[in-house]
């Protein structure tokens, strides 16, 4: 009876030890895994600063019409030197930036272009595609998370 007792107890004191170690290991590949992403995103971010002006005028073919998507800049809408100006407020605005600005297919749908964003930044699709857009504006164009 002893010695089943005893068994008992170095078999959970393994069970523990197990758990402790995969703990152990899975802290050490979030940490690794979140250190990837910081770094891509320093790197996007390097990318996005040389940048003197902000992205050309761009057309709504698939909106319709040749009206462009950003309004014409006036005075106080200058921006320092370096930093990109990006005026773009809808959804399919903003997904045209980033089209333009990571040289992805122009024809893809919104969600294939962000999805495509996404990998390229090296960043998870978390969120709705909304909130997926607005991080990779202020990654690509602030230089934020």
């Amino acid at each position: 009876d002893a010695r089943r007792q005893r068994a008992r107890e170095v078999a959970a004191r393994g069970r523990e030890e197990a758990a402790g170690r995969e703990a152990a290991e899975a802290r050490a590949r979030q940490g690794a895994a979140m250190a990837r992403e910081k770094a891509l995103v320093r790197q996007l971010a390097a990318l996005a600063r040389p940048a003197a002006s902000p992205p050309g005028p761009l057309h709504a073919s698939a909106a319709g019409g040749d009206r462009p998507f950003h309004a014409p800049p006036s005075d106080s809408d200058a921006a320092a030197p370096g930093v990109v100006s990006c005026r773009a407020t809808t959804l399919v605005q903003k997904v045209a930036v980033i089209r333009e600005h990571l040289g992805l297919e122009p024809d893809s749908s919104l969600s294939a272009a962000v999805a495509a964003a996404n990998e390229r930044a090296g960043l998870a699709a978390e969120g709705g595609l909304l909130q997926q857009v607005d991080r990779l504006m202020a990654l690509l164009f602030d230089g934020s998370t």
